[in-house]
């Protein structure tokens, strides 16, 4: 099973244009072989990272190991310890994967490539844990070479390679890597595929790995194709708010073309598509609500909300107290940690040289919230508006409005954050 790895993934690495690369490193056979390889690439810049979960007690060791591995072979390294608390309920595999992926995200340089180390023997796993789950064309699709991620891209240069051919190179090049006894529990669905379904397909059909990672990859020649004929569709599908999706539009599709567009909706605005059960419930409980609803589905990390005819996709709102308020001595800019906001000084516009003259200066603003009855006299106006008025004017949603911040000198109302204000 003689094949030189370095001469299978030189072409990988000589049509990109970037140079940079942050290599996943674990320590154990693949990641090694990984950074082995790319430590011998030309004309490349190599980092690695090793990620600490804190969830065994050999993993201290496994970072010291992975440490004198990266000196021996001149690769800058970096070790992340994340000492997880994994929530109750929650999957321990799926929750490490993505308390790892978020430390990838944290830790990639400007113009850098996470590089990881997954095989074709990976992609045949993932295929079968995803048609066992039921999935689309997309899961199917199973692990694509080259995907974006965080501002950069994804890559998985050995997809096309099996375990055996990394076996062969690590003893050919006399490799020391780490053995993570977790693999080998048959509780995590991916290790009793590995080690109790998979061989037994194997021997009936010795070139089973192979051929499951063709059907992957044409599942996601496949998929490619739907999301460019989904995408020019979408664009007749916008809401009348950029971002969101006009809720007439897609009642007025097919259920297998509605479906679609919402999956396609939902990747291209940045978030994990939903589980075909909550989109169920994004169209009955979202799009045929009644239009005076409120309606709101979530899930893992995003919500679909509904206002005046349109859909909107977003985080999940945080945790925010309409009832506080903040004292602003306009010396610098004002964090509001409940919303991630930051107010800054050059937002002020007219009001900011006047606000810094005594005895403005001296009295400071009050920053607060809505609760109901306020009004203001925007510049060009020659009465005051109520507050609701200028939130309907500027289709400001019904669950933003307690979040924007209103702007007071001393009792009177002179700025609501980012939409208005009184003449200075």
């Amino acid at each position: 099973m003689k094949h030189d790895l370095l001469v299978g993934i030189t072409p990988l690495f000589s049509i990109l244009e970037q140079r940079d690369f942050l290599v996943a490193y674990s320590g154990g056979l693949d990641s090694h072989v990984l950074l082995h390889l790319m430590s011998r690439l030309p004309d490349i810049n190599v980092r690695a990272i090793h990620i600490d979960h804190g969830l065994q007690d050999a993993s201290p060791w496994w970072g010291r190991h992975c440490r004198e591995i990266c000196n021996e072979l001149s690769v800058p390294f970096e070790r992340v310890s994340l000492n997880l608390d994994v929530p109750e309920g929650a999957s321990l595999e799926a929750y490490a994967r993505d308390m790892r992926y978020q430390a990838f995200k944290a830790h990639l340089l400007e113009g850098e490539v996470l590089v990881t180390g997954h095989h074709q023997n990976d992609q045949a796993e993932t295929l079968m844990i995803q048609l066992l789950r039921g999935a689309g064309v997309a899961g199917l699709a199973a692990m694509p070479m080259i995907t974006s991620f965080a501002a950069g891209n994804h890559m998985r240069p050995l997809l096309n390679f099996s375990r055996e051919q990394l076996e062969s190179y690590a003893q050919q090049h006399h490799l020391s890597f780490v053995e993570d006894g977790s693999n080998a529990d048959l509780r995590f669905d991916r290790n009793y595929l590995r080690h109790q379904i998979l061989p037994q397909i194997a021997e009936r059909w010795p070139g089973c790995y192979q051929t499951l990672s063709r059907s992957a990859l044409i599942q996601a020649e496949t998929q490619r194709l739907l999301d460019y004929y989904v995408a020019k569709d979408l664009d007749a599908m916008t809401g009348s708010v950029d971002g969101t999706l006009s809720v007439s539009a897609l009642i007025q599709c097919e259920p297998d073309r509605r479906r679609a567009l919402l999956r396609q909706w939902i990747v291209v605005s940045g978030f994990r598509v939903p589980s075909a059960k909550k989109l169920q419930h994004v169209v009955s409980d979202v799009l045929f609500s009644a239009e005076d609803a409120m309606p709101c589905v979530n899930w893992s990390g995003a919500e679909i909300r509904r206002y005046q005819g349109d859909i909107y996709v977003m985080e999940p709102l945080s945790e925010h107290d309409p009832g506080q308020a903040f004292y602003w001595g306009l010396e610098e800019d004002l964090m509001i940690e409940s919303l991630g906001v930051v107010l800054k000084m050059e937002s002020l516009d007219s009001w900011q040289e006047k606000l810094t003259e005594d005895p403005a200066k001296e009295m400071g603003l009050t920053v607060k919230f809505r609760r109901g009855g306020e009004s203001i006299l925007p510049k060009g106006r020659n009465k005051s508006i109520p507050l609701k008025q200028i939130f309907q004017q500027f289709a400001i949603p019904p669950w933003m409005r307690d979040r924007i911040p209103l702007l007071y000198l001393g009792d009177d109302l002179i700025i609501v954050y980012g939409l208005c204000q009184v003449e200075p």
